[in-house]
Order: structure tokens, then sequence, then C-alpha cells
């Protein structure tokens, strides 16, 4: 019974735009909340003016923990900045205004974009739910350790299909090495990527997505078929680049900030806010 409610302050955030950006998949909305879990607790996070009122079972978990899993204290006006200098996209991405990548667990990143795989957001989001439904507690995602002690069939049997071998092989590999998601937080951009890339199943594309979801590799530019098709028309007019020669342009024009303007690429083509020919 969720009825202990408090209060975090959240200027220049927009909610249902950063939950519903493809980031995480354990969130479901619910009229005008979103229902999740942060921290091992579950809640339900609603946006009321400059606030977000967060519903919840007891006092444990703290306001400093959600904003930080926003990440509610980031300058988003170099964001800003730069989409304000992108032809086209300067005139009309202020609706996603206070969009903000999540600081999300490791793991749970790693996981998630496992089944991202050749997959849609909604499935991903009843996979995530069958796994915890089923591999845990009803509330948590499952461990790595939790995960290994099944065998493969079961993944299969909750809907991932091919991808049940590689997040097996991950959790396996985690379960008996749980310091190395450390290191790739740990590492810089690059030397990351190989890391993540060294995972069966796990293509330039999800490693970033990896990094830039679960390890706060901001730099990192996940180029999926919506992002491929706003920057070539914006920056590559009349060829066809391949998505790696895209991640590095951006890399390089963005900087540490490359990471974000692809999130509003993402989201804005993704949902209809950017128009483009």
């Amino acid at each position: 019974m969720i009825s202990v409610i408090e209060t975090v302050p959240a200027k220049d955030f927009n909610l249902s735009a950063t939950l519903e950006s493809g980031q995480v998949f354990g969130f479901q909305k619910q009229g005008q909340r979103y229902q999740g879990v942060i921290s091992g607790h579950r809640l339900e996070i609603e946006a009321v003016s400059s606030e977000l009122q967060i519903h919840k079972n007891s006092d444990e978990l703290l306001s400093d923990s959600i904003a930080d899993f926003f990440d509610l204290k980031k300058d988003l006006r170099p964001v800003y900045g730069l989409l304000n200098e992108i032809d086209v996209v300067s005139t009309q991405w202020q609706s996603m205004r206070g969009l903000r990548l999540i600081r999300q667990n490791s793991w749970e990143g790693l996981a998630g974009f496992i089944l991202s795989s050749n997959n849609n957001i909604k499935r991903i989001m009843k996979i995530w739910m069958n796994l915890v439904e089923t591999m845990s507690d009803g509330v948590q995602f499952p461990q790595p350790a939790t995960i290994a002690r099944f065998h493969e069939m079961k993944l299969r049997e909750l809907g991932l299909g091919y991808r049940a071998s590689y997040l097996m092989s991950a959790a396996r590999f985690l379960a008996n090495n749980p310091e190395y998601l450390q290191t790739i937080k740990e590492a810089p951009y690059s030397e990351a990527r190989d890391k993540v890339m060294s995972f069966p199943g796990i293509g330039e594309k999800v490693a970033d997505c990896v990094l830039l979801y679960g390890f706060q590799k901001l730099e990192a530019f996940p180029v999926d078929v919506w992002v491929y098709r706003i920057m070539t028309q914006l920056f590559f007019k009349g060829k066809k680049p391949t998505r790696e020669k895209i991640a590095e342009f951006a890399r390089k024009k963005w900087g540490v900030w490359a990471g974000y303007v692809q999130q509003y690429l993402f989201h804005g083509v993704r949902c209809g806010i950017l128009n483009i020919n």
C-alpha cells in the first residue's frame, strides 16, 4: 500500500519525456503517475508544477536518491545551446525541454539493452516485468547471480528468444566477476566500449546504449534507425555514412554532450516532435 508522500524539487525537468524516451524499461504509466522502482523501493511519481510528488510505502527512500536517479542537479543549458544551433531542431525541441538522462543501475542498464536488440520498447517492458515477477521479489530486477541460477530455457519462456543466451552469458560472467561493472564505469569511453562489446551479442549501437544509459558515459552516441535518419538529413545530405561514422562525427561535434543531443534527437523524431523531410 503506497501511502507516504514526499516532495522533491524538480526545476527544469520533463518527467514524461524522460521516462518515455527509451532509457529505462521498469516504469509504467498509470493515469498521471509513473510506477517503478528506485534504489530497491517501489513508488509512484507524479510531476506537479516544478516538483515531483513521490508516493511510496516507507520513509526509507530519501529525496537525494530520487534527485540523483533523475540527475536533477545537472545544468542543461549547454544542451539547449547546442540544440539551438541545429537547423530545424532549433525551432522544434522546446516541448522536450527538461528531458534528462537517468542515472540508472549499471547492471540494469546492461541487461535492459541486451533485451533491446531488434526489439520494441513495449515488448522490452513486458520482458522486464516477466523477469522481475518470475526471478526476483516482484519489485527489483534480478541480480546476475539470481539469473545465473536458472536454465537458459527459462529465459526463453519469458519471451527473450535468442537474447536469452546473451543475458545468461552476461549474468554468469558478472556473478563470478561482480567488480567488472566498476572497471567499465572507471574506464575512459573507448576502453569502456571495448569492455561492453566483449559480452556476446553486443555490437556498437547497443554498447553505446549501455554506456550512455547504464554508465553515464555522456559522449556515447547510439545510432538507431531514428537517429540515423535525422543525422543523415541534417549533416550528411545526399550521403549514406555508416552508423559508426555518424557516431564519431557526433562525438567530435558535441563532445561530452553528444549523448544528451542524441536523446533529444531520438525522442523527438520517434514521437513526431521533430519534423524533418
